[in-house]
């Protein structure tokens, strides 16, 4: 009789790693038996991209700034119109700062750098699982971002009361650390990663070294795995493996083109300066302190956190979580030429001693701003299409992808004519879903709020914005009927 294994299976080994493994053939019965009742996980993942997209460029759907999704057309609904006057009609703070409170949260803020609510992941995470979500990790934030000073510019995690969570990590090392278990040795000076402990750790020797002798035996010849199963667990480890060598060459590349200061701590031992700190003095502001990095490093690195999201998902190692790349107002010295489009930027010499934020969008040059949006669709494209391995397929036939409901949204509009700041206009797009919603374009005007409770109507949740969360705020939700399949 065929052994049935749980879909909790992990391989164990020294150090607190733990691997776990994807979905299996072996597995099936278990999950089939949900899959037939009508349950199946409920992921959601919120993915956020800084400065916007003017709506004139998006309008040219897969010809503009929104062609790296063209491969996930078939998967992607997108909103090319939506509005968000709530987050300049209340509340104080820089412009940037009172939108980051208020997407993928819906209600303006609450006061200054603080939210009516809890961001879409985390009011799902509780609403399915008030006990806990029954995976190693509740939820999980990662990016690429660098301004520091207001937690509203790069974080999207919101809780319940409207106080910020975790901000997103974005180190991979730190990230693959936190999903496999302790390989990393620290400098006992400073308390942060030693740059030779993690060249060492994770290029020469191998976080799968302390589950060798669990992998031979789910290998051998008194495994519980078919052949088939054998197989994908081997072509599994090899991907954790590829990733694993590529993380501190990323990491390492990255650092190098930054001045000191300005490298890639560990997110948990940033100090927030606070909220009474002029916009321009916070930390990695505009100027000459916007971090200079180069932009094919800036994009690996995100491209790597991915990988690890994709890879945390295929394993049911978390089901909710944020990325985010560039944060709100962005405020980073890219270098080199992009080209996309038929055109070119080159960001050497458009930004000295500044970012694409003061040399683009406050001189409203729209036709690089054109190119900076495509960048930052490419990096969030790289993560999806990661998710959609079809290598990968899970019990009902599915990618991770397929199974997972992500939503992409920014804070600005505008553009064309405009000056920037426009609460109108935004982008925001639909992947994923569990087959509940439609691919396609729409530019009629809804709120963001409209879009969110639409999104989470098949999931029988009720977002609550709009309706009392926020003391003087009142919006009457208006469902989106052609997102909905």
């Amino acid at each position: 009789m065929r052994k049935v294994l749980s879909r909790r299976t992990l391989l164990r080994g020294a150090g607190g790693v733990a691997i776990s493994l994807p979905f299996l053939e072996e597995m099936q019965p278990r999950v089939a038996l949900a899959q037939a009742s009508g349950e199946s996980p409920m992921r959601l993942i919120t993915m956020f991209f800084g400065l916007g997209m003017d709506r004139n460029e998006a309008v040219k759907q897969f010809q503009g700034p929104l062609e790296p999704y063209a491969p996930l057309a078939g998967k992607m609904a997108f909103f090319t119109n939506l509005e968000a006057n709530q987050a300049h009609d209340f509340g104080s703070g820089e412009p940037h700062f009172k939108m980051g409170d208020v997407v993928f949260v819906g209600d303006p803020q609450k006061r200054e750098y603080e939210a009516s609510g809890p961001s879409l992941e985390q009011l799902v995470r509780r609403e399915l699982h008030p006990d806990g979500v029954p995976t190693l990790i509740g939820s999980k934030s990662m990016g690429m971002w660098f301004r520091t000073g207001s937690v509203s510019q790069y974080t999207r995690h919101w809780n319940h009361d409207g106080s910020p969570g975790e901000r997103p990590e974005r180190r991979p090392t730190r990230i693959f650390e936190q999903l496999f278990g302790g390989v990393m040795t620290t400098d006992p000076g400073t308390g942060e990663p030693d740059p030779e402990a993690v060249i060492q750790n994770h290029m020469r020797r191998s976080v799968l070294d302390a589950v060798v002798g669990e992998y031979k035996h789910f290998t051998g010849d008194a495994s519980p795995l078919g052949a088939a199963s054998k197989a994908k667990l081997e072509v599994h480890l090899d991907n954790i493996r590829n990733v694993e060598q590529r993380l501190a060459p990323i990491e390492m590349a990255v650092e190098g083109g930054i001045a000191q200061e300005c490298g890639i701590p560990d997110a948990s031992t940033i100090v927030d300066p606070g909220t009474d700190i002029p916009y321009e003095l916070e930390q990695g502001g505009s100027g000459g302190s916007a971090p200079i990095i180069p932009h094919e490093d800036f994009l690996a690195a995100f491209e790597i956190q991915g990988e690890l999201m994709a890879l945390a998902l295929r394993c049911d190692i978390l089901r909710f979580g944020s990325m985010l790349f560039v944060g709100s107002g962005g405020h980073v010295g890219l270098r080199g030429t992009y080209s996309a489009l038929g055109d070119s930027v080159n960001f050497t010499a458009d930004l000295p001693g500044t970012s694409p934020h003061d040399a683009y969008f406050h001189n409203n040059r729209w036709d690089k701003c054109r190119l900076h949006a495509h960048y930052c669709q490419k990096a969030l494209a790289s993560a999806l299409l990661s998710m959609d391995d079809p290598s990968y397929l899970e019990a009902n036939g599915k990618t991770v992808l397929d199974n997972t409901l992500v939503v992409v949204g920014t804070d600005y509009g505008g553009g064309g004519n405009s000056t920037g700041h426009i609460p109108s206009g935004l982008v925001h797009a639909v992947a994923g879903g569990h087959g509940h919603f439609r691919p396609g374009f729409n530019d009629s005007v809804y709120n963001i709020i409209d879009l969110y409770d639409t999104v989470l109507k098949p999931y029988g949740i009720s977002s609550g914005m709009g309706q009392g969360r926020h003391a003087t705020y009142r919006h009457t939700p208006k469902e989106i009927t052609s997102l909905l399949a």
